[in-house]
């Protein structure tokens, strides 16, 4: 993209060269766009089918895009988008999508050493659970010693088929 930006640039204004090259500069947004909006609704729609209550960090994406050293990353990868489209096809399925408070949920280890990412997904379900009125006591205290990579939701669908549970 960014070439075709450039030899965009480069092109006398008004001619039918910079127009061509402008319409090839729109077909890749579109493309990008489209491969985004793709992986987001794979991946709700992932979420949506294997978990019947989703706990979210209810972030201030516009706040935290006026950092300019993450503001790019964070509207490349459409958080708030995500968030709507995963509530929406939740609300649909009868699901819940309780969003929390992000404070202090990353912040100790109430859980003993755990990794620090893994620690506040477990802190966050907490606080989504309790939000329901539901006490919390944790299964498993571990991490899954198997790491599924998204290319593998997005193929196989659900990465229990992955590990032989389901077929």
């Amino acid at each position: 993209m960014k070439i075709v930006q450039h030899r965009l640039s480069k092109k006398k204004k008004g001619s039918k060269n910079r127009e061509k090259q402008r319409i090839k500069l729109a077909k890749l947004h579109e493309r990008l766009v489209n491969q985004r909006n793709d992986f987001l609704h794979k991946l709700s729609r992932f979420y949506v089918n294997n978990y019947d209550f989703i706990a979210v960090e209810n972030l201030n994406i516009s706040g935290m895009v006026r950092n300019h050293n993450l503001a790019q990353k964070i509207l490349d990868a459409s958080w708030g988008k995500f968030l709507q489209i995963l509530s929406y096809k939740a609300e649909n399925a009868g699901k819940i999508v309780m969003k929390v408070d992000p404070r202090g949920t990353s912040k100790g280890f109430k859980y003993g050493e755990l990794d620090r990412d893994y620690n506040a997904s477990l802190n966050i379900l907490e606080r989504g659970l309790l939000g329901l009125g539901r006490p919390w006591v944790p299964a498993e205290a571990e991490p899954l010693l198997v790491e599924i990579p998204a290319s593998s939701i997005i193929e196989a669908g659900s990465p229990l088929r992955l590990l032989g549970v389901v077929h």
